[in-house]
């Protein structure tokens, strides 16, 4: 099994070649699509997520988990994962016109259709792709995601660019699906190539149910934005706003799942062997805020020129939601590997309960937000209400771990001071270039520039978990470089 630090590279490199490539995608599309197609295709990728999650059916999370994985369990979660996934496909296709009726535009009919199609195919790579991940192959997992996303990327600028509009990101996402099952069958860990079978479901039902309730409801809460704007609002706003929350999960899709990938088979190795968690909990969170805080504080502050250098200048009405969703992600940064340590602890129950006490919170506040503010208040609603559910988190992972406060975010004081001498440094940057006149290609190169010296010279200063954690990574791979044999 690979240790957790090589693991941790190749998922990164993973998530950054993969970031490169769907932002070079995306900066086409976003000059070839209009506002109101991408804002069509969001609300149906929205609508399709919570079908999504019913689908895995916490198939992965249980593989993961399962301190005795057999031979018989794992065809029992094949069996799960082809019961669940293929009813709720077809429950999405006869469900596709009644969306379309419901938001009058007859389009949106089409595109669910095409997106149906993953339903069909992707059972028979989550088994194996979740097995991948408790063996910590993330080198073989680097190529089946990498493979999967250049599909995706270049189908769907070819497709926009022949002018099938809204309906080309639907196709590109199943050709890249497509890639991603025949990767992973011919990539897939030796006696994994299995017949189905219900004989011992039960355990993997059991599992699954409550896993599969918390992430309906979690999906469904983290969309609720799009099917309100798509109502008060229309698809134009919505694809805007949907912009403007694409920035934010650039770094919550590529550098969060970077880090939880690895981190939920690493914590649940090491609660197999009795090991605590806090400590781990702790330190890892630490090191995340010391990246994370600083990413948003950067993106809040140059997110019109990110905007305009990125995905051009039709897009500029994003850049204030934007600002508002980069401080709404501050809070949720202590959380962030918040799932991973409940899942690797088998949990599932306290992960249900957050979410089931989040969600009205959440939804009551979204709706206020659009019905007295207009859509943009709904970004500064998403910040209040991620302060709630930071301390649905704290508590759980309290009586969870039975660790005090100080023990689970204690280090990450490191990175608040971190935070602020860098979004200090990058605000007065800003500032300055703006006052020049500086184009924005000009003005968003100094502010990330001067926030990077600076970041570094800080984790520097203060000795921050960062380096300390850069220094044992680079001492390892230099190792494995150097004596092969030895490392392997």
């Amino acid at each position: 099994m690979t240790s957790p630090r090589i693991a941790l590279v190749w998922s990164f490199l993973e998530r950054y070649v993969n970031v490169v490539l769907s932002l070079a995608s995306s900066m086409i599309i976003a000059r070839l699509l209009t506002p109101s197609e991408v804002g069509k295709f969001s609300l149906c990728a929205a609508a399709l997520s919570v079908a999504a999650t019913m689908r895995d059916f916490g198939i992965s999370e249980y593989i993961l988990q399962e301190k005795d994985l057999t031979q018989a369990r794992m065809r029992a979660a094949f069996a799960v994962a082809i019961a669940t996934a293929w009813p709720v496909g077809l429950g999405v296709l006869f469900g596709r016109h009644w969306i379309a009726r419901y938001y009058a535009e007859p389009e949106l009919a089409a595109i669910i259709g095409i997106l149906s199609i993953n339903f069909l195919i992707l059972p028979f790579a989550t088994s194996a792709f979740a097995l991948l991940n408790r063996e910590m192959a993330f080198r073989k997992v680097f190529f089946i995601q990498t493979s999967a996303t250049v599909v995706q990327a270049v189908g769907g600028v070819l497709l926009a660019a022949l002018g099938h509009g809204a309906r080309s990101l639907a196709w590109a996402s199943v050709a890249g699906i497509a890639v991603q099952v025949l990767a992973c069958t011919v990539a897939r860990p030796r006696n994994s190539l299995i017949w189905p079978s219900f004989h011992g479901a039960y355990s993997v039902f059991r599992y699954g149910s409550m896993a599969v309730t918390g992430r309906v409801i979690d999906t469904a809460t983290g969309n609720a934005h799009e099917f309100i704007i798509a109502r008060m609002f229309g698809f134009a706003e919505l694809g805007l706003f949907s912009r403007a929350m694409g920035l934010i999960e650039m770094f919550s899709k590529n550098v969060t799942s970077a880090i939880a990938r690895v981190a939920t088979p690493a914590m649940a190795n090491a609660h197999r062997d009795q090991r605590h968690l806090a400590e781990w909990f702790a330190m890892g969170t630490a090191i995340y805020t010391g990246v994370a805080w600083p990413f948003f504080a950067c993106l809040a502050i140059a997110a019109p020129e990110i905007l305009q250098v990125i995905f051009g200048s039709q897009w500029g009405a994003a850049a204030k939601p934007a600002t508002l969703l980069a401080v709404s992600m501050l809070p949720s940064s202590l959380y962030a590997l918040s799932a991973s340590a409940l899942a690797a602890m088998g949990q599932v129950q306290r992960r249900l309960a957050i979410s089931i006490q989040f969600s009205p919170v959440h939804v009551a506040a979204l709706l206020a937000a659009a019905l007295l503010g207009g859509f943009q208040a709904l970004a500064l609603a998403w910040s209040l209400t991620h302060v709630v559910l930071l301390l649905l988190h704290s508590r759980q992972l309290r009586l969870a771990m039975g660790a005090t406060l100080g023990q689970l975010y204690g280090p990450c004081a490191g990175s608040a001071v971190l935070a602020l001498a860098t979004g200090t440094v990058q605000l007065g940057t800003s500032l300055l270039c703006r006052a020049q006149g500086w184009p924005a290609i000009f003005t968003l190169a100094a502010v990330l520039t001067a926030g990077l010296a600076s970041w570094a010279a800080v984790v520097q200063w203060l000795s921050h978990p960062i380096k300390a954690e850069w220094l044992r990574l680079c001492a390892g791979i230099r190792g494995r470089l150097l004596h092969p044999r030895q490392a392997g």
